[in-house]
């Protein structure tokens, strides 16, 4: 978790060179580090983009929750796992390893699809969108 943000200005900058989809931009770590798999599909559900494709609109968000669910999570584990840190408690996480549950927010099923060798977990309504939208 990085501790002075990027600006969103710097944030959208360091965007500028990915043309891949946002989860892997998000997990490759050259932008920002130290964000898995499964804190990728939380920092996409928090900030409601289609996993796999961003609107310039949708960053705002998706700067925002960068950061948010990170320290949002790291509270949580230093509450519940003091500071055997390493451990993997991750039945907190939203949407996360939740396939066919229901969305927290709405109670739609969450979805989940494999592409590049990882599952992404997502909530189709909160999460709209399709890898054909132009």
């Amino acid at each position: 978790m990085i501790d002075e943000p990027f600006s969103l200005d710097d944030f959208k900058l360091g965007l500028k060179p990915f043309h891949g989809e946002v989860k892997g931009v998000l997990t490759r770590g050259r932008l920002v580090s130290g964000i898995g798999n499964a804190y990728a599909d939380e920092i996409l559900y928090e900030a409601r983009p289609y996993p796999f494709k961003i609107t310039a609109h949708e960053l705002v968000s998706l700067h925002r929750a960068v950061y948010s669910v990170p320290a949002k999570a790291l509270r949580v584990l230093r509450e519940r796992v003091g500071d055997k840190i390493h451990r993997k408690v991750r039945d907190f996480l939203k949407v996360h390893g939740k396939k066919n549950d229901a969305c927290p927010r709405y109670g739609n099923t969450i979805t989940a699809i494999t592409a590049n060798r990882r599952e992404t977990n997502y909530c189709r309504h909160c999460q709209p969108g399709s890898l054909l939208d132009k």
